[in-house]
């Protein structure tokens, strides 16, 4: 999860990768799927679940004390410290660092979207983004009952820590934002392992794949293009543009997440 990080929670994410698992031996991990044939795959799944588990524990735990007391008072400090102390397995050197992270990104987990910036998205998206960045349908300005209806969507969740800015706000369609992105704060947070379809399935059936696989098979694209160019997801999302049909990658094997794409770059 090497990219430019934009928002609190992805910054939590960040800490969590490259300070609190910094001496973590996922190559370990990856002999485990030596038969496979997907090690490099299954290897960045798990890691990617044990970062954003943890960050999702911190950051949704934290909101749910902040509903108890405010974030103020210092018997905030002393129950989430005790979380940190008596439930995880950090070190106490680290502790007070992972609270800093933690807090701005609960904090950022409590933000609205100003009126002011609200209207600046949906103005650009009126003009300049008609169409849902996941699916590509035209956007329904009017009616917002519509399953396409306009939506300013978070890129990275709130619930994880997702700052309501700029640089974190995407147009979506009320059916993306609601029923395939929900609240996944990466690909690895949808059901994957159940994708599997067997060889050269219909494209009828390829089709029909659920709204959150497709969502995955999308970010997980448009992060690679995020780490291998240094942009911000919200760049790499717009660089990339919506999904388009889904397509085996290779013949020859079992269609299963890891070999499937829905992307046009």
């Amino acid at each position: 999860m090497v990219y430019e990080s934009v928002t609190d929670g992805e910054k939590l994410c960040r800490f969590i990768e490259h300070d609190l698992l910094a001496n973590s031996r996922w190559e370990a991990l990856a002999s485990c799927f030596k038969y496979t044939g997907r090690q490099l795959e299954l290897t960045d799944f798990f890691r990617q679940l044990t970062i954003v588990n943890l960050a999702g524990r911190l950051v949704i735990g934290g909101s749910s004390l902040a509903k108890q007391m405010d974030i103020s008072d210092p018997q905030f400090q002393m129950a989430f410290m005790s979380f940190l102390r008596d439930n995880l397995e950090i070190p106490y050197y680290q502790i007070d660092e992972t609270y800093r992270f933690a807090l701005r990104a609960v904090k950022a987990s409590q933000e609205q979207i100003s009126k002011s910036l609200a209207r600046k998205i949906k103005n650009w998206a009126k003009i300049h983004h008609k169409y849902c960045y996941m699916c590509g349908d035209s956007l329904d300005f009017h009616d917002s009952e519509s399953h396409c209806a306009y939506t300013c969507e978070h890129i990275w969740p709130r619930s994880y820590g997702g700052n309501s800015i700029e640089d974190n706000l995407l147009p979506a369609c009320q059916s993306c934002n609601s029923h395939k992105k929900g609240h996944f704060a990466t690909w690895a947070m949808p059901a994957i392992q159940s994708l599997i379809m067997g060889f050269e399935p219909s494209s009828q059936r390829l089709q029909e794949i659920e709204g959150c696989h497709k969502f995955a098979l999308h970010y997980r694209i448009a992060q690679k293009l995020a780490e291998r160019k240094n942009l911000t997801l919200k760049q790499a999302f717009l660089k990339l543009g919506h999904w388009t049909e889904v397509r085996i990658t290779r013949l020859d094997d079992v269609a299963d997440f890891f070999n499937l794409e829905n992307y046009q770059l």
